[in-house]
């Protein structure tokens, strides 16, 4: 079949032992083959059924149940005219559906279904409809074959892993996916997907076909529990769905002067829950597995695509809650570029077997490669000998991390030792000192503020990439384009453009080292909370280690006429904002910005007007880092932390600022006024627009008198207006509104 063309090359297999009937090849192979079946079509007139929030209605038309997979019904087409209608049962999904569509329930029509199932979808049509034999027109697989391209993640080169792992363990754990679509040309296409297995099980997205590529334009635009969850009043923050937890990694690999790669891979783990026997992880495309093998040496049959970043394992046994686990891969593949000194690894996260989660997880790493180059990894490299030409170094991480990853090359080394700070190894070819300087500096203000570092040593090593770096536990990686110049520089960015620039860059990095590796993160709704944070920090770090306030400022005020005008584009076209809890599906201007600004606001509120002592702040930040060290955190979780110290309740400005997408525009207007008192009054009115009534802003008002004698007020303004008097010791000079940028608003 013609349409086998385009992705059968994913499914060749790559080192599988013995192969069954219901094995993972063979369902990836049914998949891209479902077809209509002549013996199963139903003519449908006036049929609804309903999923969760979402109500199906089969006006007139046909239904075609397609091809088994693994001898099984989950698939069907319907052909004809049809409605759906879905409200989502969250105000923020509301909000996010209405950007999209402007309208908080989508109701739309259309002329083609694509369904895939594993609930009770079947046993529904097969007791509601009759079916019966008819010819099934060759063309009508061109209606199929997008629709399958579709249900296959190009992102992994898979199919759904909840899809796939209900299929192999003939689970009914209520998979459901619906495609909707209307019309041939420049068609666009709605999902509707249910995967019990996700944290947020309900997924709205849409894809845009606007050329001559399938899948030209891909947008989720929202995701929601069931509503049986909302219906249950039960804490949806903290639902966990993983099934298994990694104790430890241990990994030996092998890296040989041209730059092949083979490595052990040893996986030690327990059941969080009863579940199955099937095992998925993910390990960068381009490596292939030689073998799996369990606890005692028995050979695991395992499937891995091509193309695909999935590995599949059957385990000798069902998954049990509590009980340990140990299997060992052994793999090899293309995973490293040598480039002159500069050693590129082509994934610095899937380069190992690797169970996604957000849990943290000990590793214990070895490595053999040529002794000409250095090579550094996360944790602490507890030895290093040299044999011949080869190099073995062991590095152990002393407390669970998110991910290890490793590099390679040949570089300007240097080892800086401060009683005060971390270690620190630098691995650099290009500006070494200055790196040096940055790091040190804003390691040893974030220890004062907020608290130890988790590590012993910190490495810093250049990687051949543009723009920016990366953060690992113990771990930073500067881009070689880090160190490029000033007008270089300002052609890709109008953010980083001088060397102060370069300096919060590198802050921002160091800063994860707390936010990130020392905190992480629960699901991804919390991604400001540690690329907002790390943001914030660096600005502080500028600000106050390197006495710049004026950068500091430069800097949020970039950030602000980046969030402010993109507000002011989404409100001409009468869009919403995505709200900060979107987490890592915001875009990043919202992430690292207006998380920076949230941040910023909060030191703002807990400040001494009076004095400026910020205390407050200081200690509250402290108490979240010690809080969730070598832990998770959710927003909730900070906000209780940010409410202990403020000791009020702080639902307004969180659900404002981080749940919320209003930024008010301030209008200010003062008259002084001398009354028969013979004392001063400022008669003050603070208009604030763009929000709803229930808006609060806490603004902060300097009144200057000369001869450097002011005078601040806090203010609270809610709603739309505000209007105040306030007595003056004698006639100010000048009145200053919004001091410091207290609120971000819009100009």
């Amino acid at each position: 079949m013609k349409h086998l063309n385009i992705i059968i090359t994913a499914f060749i297999l790559i080192g599988i032992s013995t192969l069954k009937a219901n094995d993972v090849q063979k369902i990836y192979k049914d998949l891209n083959e479902l077809s209509a079946l002549s013996e199963k079509v139903a003519v449908v007139d006036d049929f609804s059924f309903s999923r969760d929030v979402a109500n199906f209605h089969l006006q007139s038309g046909k239904l075609y149940l397609l091809s088994q997979v693994n001898e099984k019904t989950i698939a069907a087409v319907f052909k004809g005219k049809g409605t759906v209608s879905i409200t989502p049962p969250t105000k923020i999904s509301r909000e996010r559906l209405y950007s999209e569509f402007q309208t908080e329930s989508y109701n739309n029509s259309f002329d083609l279904l694509f369904l895939v199932f594993t609930d009770s979808t079947l046993a529904e049509f097969s007791n509601k409809l009759d079916f019966t034999h008819e010819t099934i027109l060759h063309k009508f697989q061109t209606n199929i074959d997008p629709c399958i391209k579709y249900l296959y993640d190009t992102r992994d080169n898979a199919y759904n892993t909840s899809l796939i792992r209900a299929i192999l363990n003939n689970e009914q754990g209520g998979y459901f996916y619906a495609h909707l679509s209307k019309g041939i040309i420049k068609r666009d296409n709605f999902f509707f997907e249910i995967d019990p297995n996700q944290t947020e099980e309900v997924t709205l997205s849409v894809r845009y076909d606007r050329g001559t590529h399938l899948d030209h334009y891909h947008k989720s635009i929202c995701k929601f529990h069931r509503t049986e969850d909302y219906l249950s009043n039960s804490d949806l923050s903290f639902e966990k769905k993983d099934e298994i937890y990694v104790d430890k990694y241990i990994i030996d690999a092998n890296i040989t002067n041209r730059m092949e790669f083979s490595a052990t891979c040893s996986i030690e783990f327990h059941g969080l829950k009863n579940s199955s026997k099937w095992l998925n992880l993910f390990l960068f495309d381009k490596l292939r597995i030689n073998s799996i093998t369990s606890l005692n040496g028995d050979l695991l049959n395992f499937y891995k695509g091509e193309e695909g970043n999935i590995l599949w394992i059957e385990l000798p046994e069902t998954i049990t809650k509590d009980h340990s686990y140990k299997i060992l891969i052994d793999y090899y593949g293309d995973l490293i570029y040598r480039g002159g000194n500069i050693v590129k690894i082509y994934s610095y996260d899937y380069w190992y077997p690797q169970y996604l989660s957000y849990d943290y997880n000990f590793f214990d790493l070895t490595f053999h490669y040529p002794s000409s180059y250095d090579l550094v990894s996360v944790g602490k490299k507890i030895s290093e000998v040299k044999h011949k030409k080869v190099k073995t170094a062991h590095w152990f991480t002393k407390y669970p991390v998110n991910f290890a990853p490793f590099n390679m090359g040949k570089f300007k080394n240097e080892e800086f030792k401060n009683p005060a700070i971390p270690s620190l190894s630098l691995h650099l070819n290009k500006n070494l000192k200055k790196a040096k300087a940055d790091v040190a500096n804003s390691l040893a203000f974030y220890q004062s503020i907020y608290g130890k570092c988790n590590f012993d040593t910190l490495t810093v090593v250049e990687i051949p990439r543009f723009l920016s770096g990366e953060a690992y536990p113990g771990l930073i990686n500067f881009y070689a384009d880090d160190f490029i110049t000033k007008a270089h520089y300002k052609v890709y960015s109008d953010i980083y453009v001088d060397e102060t620039n370069f300096a919060h860059l590198r802050a921002h990095e160091v800063a994860h080292q707390w936010w990130g590796c020392g905190v992480g993160i629960r699901n991804y709704h919390d991604f400001w909370l540690f690329e907002g944070l790390a943001e914030f920090s660096s600005f502080w770090f500028i600000q106050t280690s390197l006495n710049d306030t004026k950068k500091y400022f430069e800097l949020l005020s970039k950030w602000q006429a980046k969030i402010t005008n993109e507000h002011s584009n989404n409100q001409r076209k009468k869009k919403t904002d995505c709200p900060l809890w979107l987490g890592s599906r915001a875009p990043s201007y919202l992430i690292y910005g207006k998380g920076a600004w949230v941040f910023h606001m909060l030191r703002n509120l807990m400040i001494d007007i009076k004095t400026f002592d910020e205390s407050k702040f200081k200690a509250m930040m402290k108490d979240y880092y010690i809080t969730y060290n070598n832990s998770t955190a959710t927003t909730e979780d900070f906000k209780l932390i940010v409410e202990k110290h403020m000791k009020t309740d702080m639902n307004w400005f969180f659900d404002q600022w981080i749940y919320g997408n209003e930024i008010p525009k301030f209008k200010f207007d003062y008259d002084i006024v001398k009354k028969d008192d013979g004392k001063y009054y400022a008669n003050c009115t603070i208009e604030q627009k763009n929000v709803s009534e229930s808006f609060i802003s806490y603004i902060p008002i300097e009144f200057d008198f000369g001869n450097n004698q002011k005078a601040r007020i806090r203010t609270m303004v809610k709603g739309s207006e505000s209007t105040f008097e306030i007595p003056l010791p004698q006639k100010p000079k000048q009145i200053h509104f919004n001091i410091f940028n207290s609120v971000l608003c819009l100009d």
